[in-house]
């Protein structure tokens, strides 16, 4: 079959939807909160292209030309037998071609392509051994414009054990393909012509490749401390030209070529362009400015009218759209109020929200300010850099530069509340025609009321808690720090937690505890009192650091704890089937005591997702309530997009209820479908995990017990204040490590502490 040829699969697709969707109308203009004017002189406004087909693949989609390619698995209904073909849909005339592959071996399964402007593809092909399912060859293919296969060249023995993962054509024609930290090159007929090893240099593995503008080889690899891009010298078998300041952005999409620049990168977030020669990337334009959630791009690239296509699959909305983005003067777009969120971290969560509400809205559209930059940090001193995203973050908020919203993930929720700055949602909800108190769990509405301000309502939640031996402990939750160091002084043969430092084990003593020796409200500490060097010292019993490569005992948490190694464990409890696994660890005598308080209540974390709150200092309160309130009564596939509990009462009671209903997997007869011991095959439960040492677990239904559980400790679970990266931890850190090294006494240890902690509090109450 010839491409130009419309076959009955492209009958399928819709025409193709190319008006600009003014609904969302995206504001690059207007005033932000406090005040400051946010102003934008371009912006890049999407077209839509609507494509409703079960087949429309939109997984490894390339851009040629003015058409979208990609390689695909067909299935044959009548036959039951699959096939392999190019596929190709035409931006210009919306037609679809389907170009069916004749394989030199039947054996043969693709992966990878590259297509060129000739309607030729490049591939790699791997060829399973029946029985174990293992690699038994790699090969490198090409196929005509018709799908006949050109060669097929074995490359088993050149890549070895290697992971093959992209394939690239300059613009002589030549071949490469890279795996790992190598790259082996192939000239127009598939020979093999030697490699090009980045660990002979001295750097890491091969993040992306790509022909540029000027036609030659790039590959995109971690240097020692940052991102670099280095030309391919064919002839040379070796990296040509280095290039700094490259973006670390795309993956293994493939380098992009640019638009007025050599390369097209984006990070998630931003769209940049990167110039060879000033060695310097540019920023176009961010996401969400167009409405599009950057995490769910799965390819890009640029159309040769200038504008940039993008192929959009959100795994949090199932929304697949491709969208054809072309700049406009700002002035030319209509209008919103913008309202701006602030998040340490940012993350597709957030951004999925905001696309859903920018584009039903038609008054605000939400735009987010991240603080924590991967592309600024260097790899170097995580806490330090955390410590200074927070930082950044608390002057915002203390400034006519205050956000909107704020994501609470990684801030100190009592602290800035003591500062007076939120906004009580308790007033909005009962205005709400859409919500009220009743439709939370009561214990979610109590965690996030400060002083009588309802901060925020997470929509989901996880739980972690410490679960240790009854017979030991007791049934009863909740102990003291004094009760924890007492049980590991009854035990001087084992440890109290697997594989945990010093940081880790004072996070857990103060995640709960720290506010017990701070008054925010007063600004008072106590961290030079006798309870805080009884902290000290025990933390000091734990290593500085773990040896991840000590295999001198390399048994699983779980066997050390049934041996009587390891005393405690950690459980992260996101759904029904969890709570399982802990009971097999413990043979049936799990308690969950949780960690330990200065009260001895019960200590059981409460992780949110997505809890938003809103800013009192800002100018466009009812419209972040309008955000807050369509994300909380958005409708989720909970079996699929929701990873934790709901704080919904009816959608928890709904997962509770599905936990424990047995239905069985029946034949297109309606009969029970058998295992091989006769009985009835359940629906549901199913999979597990294992250790190297031969530990291992197959999930269960849940019972009603089990879920009677894991929902009694949700009425208890409660956020924490601190977490890594807090700078009250950090400082306490910093400070104890002089009494771990025996520089100084835990008196002149604490002391300090008491001194900076009194200081930092009193510059941020």
């Amino acid at each position: 079959m010839k491409l130009g040829k419309k076959d009955a699969f492209g009958k399928r697709i819709l025409a193709l939807a190319l008006s600009a969707s003014m609904v969302f109308a995206m504001a690059g203009c207007g005033k932000a909160s406090g005040g400051q004017t946010e102003t934008k002189e371009w912006l890049w406004v999407p077209e839509y292209v609507n494509i409703e087909s079960e087949d429309f693949s939109y997984y490894d989609l390339q851009l040629v030309g003015d058409s979208l390619c990609y390689l695909s698995y067909d299935w044959d209904q009548e036959t039951e037998e699959s096939s392999q073909s190019m596929r190709r849909f035409s931006l210009t005339d919306q037609t679809e071609t389907r170009v069916p592959l004749t394989l030199s071996s039947k054996d043969l399964n693709l992966n990878r392509g590259t297509f060129a402007q000739d309607g030729s593809m490049y591939a790699l092909g791997y060829v399973y051994n029946e029985e174990d399912g293992s690699r038994g060859g790699t090969f490198l293919c090409k196929f005509d414009s018709e799908g006949n296969q050109v060669f097929g060249e074995d490359m088993t023995e050149l890549v070895q054990d290697s992971y093959v993962d992209s394939v690239a054509v300059d613009g002589e024609g030549r071949i490469y393909v890279s795996g790992d930290a190598t790259v082996w090159l192939f000239n127009a007929e598939g020979k093999n012509q030697g490699s090009v090893s980045l660990d002979s240099a001295g750097n890491g593995w091969i993040r992306s490749m790509g022909s540029g503008k000027d036609g030659k080889m790039y590959v995109s690899y971690s240097g020692s401390d940052q991102q670099m891009l280095a030309d391919i010298d064919f002839e040379g078998k070796k990296l040509g030209n280095t290039y700094e300041n490259f973006p670390d952005g795309n993956g293994q999409g493939g380098l992009v070529k640019g638009i007025d620049k050599d390369f097209l990168i984006q990070d998630g977030n931003k769209v940049y362009e990167y110039d060879l020669k000033k060695q310097a990337k540019e920023e176009l334009f961010t996401w969400l400015d167009s409405d599009i959630n950057g995490s769910a791009v799965q390819s890009f690239g640029v159309m040769e009218d200038g504008r940039i296509l993008a192929v959009i699959s959100d795994w949090d909305s199932q929304e697949k759209a491709v969208a054809m983005l072309t700049k406009k003067k700002a002035s030319e777009v209509p209008q919103k109020e913008t309202i701006v969120i602030g998040s340490l971290y940012g993350g597709s969560d957030i951004q999925s929200a905001a696309v859903r509400f920018n584009k039903s809205n038609e008054k605000y559209r939400i735009s987010l300010r991240s603080y924590f930059d991967y592309s600024g940090w260097d790899g170097d001193d995580y806490q330090a850099y955390m410590a200074d995203c927070i930082n950044r973050m608390n002057n915002d908020i203390t400034s006519s530069n205050c956000p909107d919203i704020l994501d609470l993930s990684g801030l100190n929720m009592k602290q800035l509340a003591a500062k007076g700055v939120f906004e009580d949602l308790g007033a909005y909800l009962d205005k709400s025609e859409k919500l009220d108190r009743s439709h939370f769990l009561e214990n979610i509405i109590e965690a996030y009321t400060i002083d009588g301000t309802l901060v925020s309502i997470p929509y989901s939640f996880q739980m972690q808690t410490v679960v240790a031996k009854g017979a030991e402990v007791g049934d009863e939750r909740g102990w003291t720090i004094d009760e924890m160091i007492a049980f590991a002084d009854a035990h001087p043969e084992a440890v109290l937690f697997d594989n945990t430092p010093k940081a880790s084990i004072m996070m857990y003593l103060m995640m709960y505890n720290a506010d017990a020796f701070i008054d925010w409200s007063t600004g008072e500490c106590r961290f030079d009192t006798d309870e805080f060097k009884s902290i000290l010292n025990f933390v000091n019993r734990f290593p500085d650091e773990i040896n991840w490569q000590d295999t001198t005992d390399d048994a699983s948490t779980p066997n050390k704890i049934q041996r009587g190694d390891v005393l405690l464990y950690e459980a992260n409890l996101y759904n029904f089937e969890e709570i399982q696994v802990c009971n097999e660890i413990f043979k049936g005598d799990a308690s969950y005591i949780g960690y330990p308080t200065m009260d001895g209540s019960e200590g059981c974390m409460l992780s949110p997702s997505q809890a938003y709150a809103i800013t009192a200092k800002s100018g466009k309160k009812d419209g972040a309530w309008e955000f807050i309130e369509q994300f909380l009564t958005r409708e989720v596939d909970m079996e699929r997009s929701l990873f934790g509990f709901p704080t919904s009462k009816s959608m928890l009671n709904t997962m509770a209820e599905d936990a424990v209903k047995v239905e069985y997997y029946t034949d297109e007869n309606g009969d029970p479908v058998l295992d091989e011991n006769g009985e009835a095959i359940v629906m549901g439960g199913g999979g597990g995990f294992s250790y190297s040492d031969g530990w291992s677990y197959e999930y269960r239904k849940p019972t009603q017990e089990e879920v009677d559980v894991t929902l009694s400790l949700m009425e208890s679970a409660k956020p924490v204040s601190y977490s890594q990266g807090d700078q009250v931890l950090n400082i306490i850190n910093e400070e104890a490590a002089a009494f771990y090294k025996g520089q100084k006494t835990v008196d002149e240890v604490a002391s300090v502490i008491q001194s900076r902690i009194k200081v930092y509090v009193g510059e941020n109450r």
